[in-house]
């Protein structure tokens, strides 16, 4: 933020002093409450944890601020549009930072759907090996199901951005993998559908002992016409081949567009030009909350050990909202 074209950062809030000392050179508040009364701002970036998304968004949406969420986009869809609904009393925009869409091989991948057909299938696979990622005491190593909260939330927006479907539902499993410093489930699989019945064959695993894909995943999107591979680097999600291959004729690599503005710095620039124009970004939270419901599905599949109905549930929540649905 502090190196941002059209941005300037003028305050932190953090209940920790030692986040807040981090800050070099710019103002610090314990809360956000305290920030919002003691600075002028336009805009709050909620990068706090995820069980304080609602309640910092909340305040900062109250007090006629913007605000850029990293994802996901709160603990529950009740949550969610309770967040949805306060940016639209306060006429402000709320966009969630799912950063992953804005990298140059997604968007050749986006690009390059079109011309496969009618789609057929989809396979994503996504294996790494975080035993030693993150510190002895990080927050994921105790968390209920850490990889589907913490990374699947990413895959099932590109596959909602890639494919312009919505996922309709879910039957995922997930399981322990006993040499990791997971308490919980790290790893899962899940069967999916999409709203025109594309079948979707999904699968995460973050303590695995076999090769590594790229934070991406590993891409297979089938359409009547060919089918596409997406196969990402594993050290940097901005870089990785898209290839194409036509039924009958030679694969040929797909070109990359050139962005001006990647990962966070795009969705920083996002929420700008949403603000400076007036146009809704393509993350804004009312798309974004049926990625986040893709992913609750899954949770809710698997500690139901049943399929689980996302259009349903999505259905159910906008209704708890507006009576006038039921």
């Amino acid at each position: 933020m502090r190196e941002a074209p059209g941005v300037e950062l003028v305050a932190v809030a953090d209940p920790d002093p030692e986040a807040r000392r981090a800050a070099d050179g710019i103002v610090g508040y314990g809360s956000i409450e305290e920030a919002l009364a003691g600075v002028g701002c336009d805009a709050v970036l909620v990068a706090s944890p995820l069980d304080t998304h609602h309640a910092v968004a909340k305040a900062a949406l109250e007090a006629g601020k913007h605000a850029l969420i990293e994802k996901p986009l709160a603990t529950g869809l009740e949550d969610a549009f309770d967040l949805i609904g306060a940016a639209e009393r306060a006429g402000c925009v709320l966009m969630v930072s799912q950063n992953y869409r804005f990298n140059a091989p997604f968007r050749a991948v986006q690009r390059a759907v079109a011309k496969l057909g009618e789609l057929v299938s989809v396979r994503i696979s996504c294996r790494r090996d975080t035993r030693r990622l993150f510190l002895p005491e990080d927050f994921r190593y105790s968390m209920r199901h850490p990889y589907v909260v913490d990374m699947s939330v990413h895959h099932f927006d590109l596959l909602r951005a890639a494919t312009g479907r919505d996922v309709s539902s879910v039957y995922a499993r997930g399981w322990r993998v006993p040499d990791s410093p997971f308490v919980h489930h790290p790893a899962v699989a899940a069967v999916v559908d999409l709203e025109d019945g594309t079948p979707v064959l999904y699968e995460g695993d973050w303590a695995t002992r076999g090769p590594e894909t790229s934070w991406n995943g590993e891409w297979e999107i089938v359409g009547e016409e060919g089918r596409l591979l997406w196969r990402g680097e594993t050290d940097d999600r901005g870089n990785g081949e898209v290839v194409v291959e036509r039924w009958g004729e030679e694969p040929h690599p797909v070109e990359r567009p050139t962005l001006e503005f990647v990962e966070r710095e795009a969705t920083l620039q996002a929420l700008r030009a949403a603000v400076e124009v007036g146009e809704g970004p393509e993350t804004v939270a009312m798309d974004n909350v049926r990625s986040l419901a893709a992913m609750l599905g899954c949770l809710r599949s698997i500690e139901e050990g049943e399929p689980v109905s996302v259009a349903g549930m999505l259905a159910a929540a906008r209704a708890e909202r507006d009576p006038a649905r039921r």
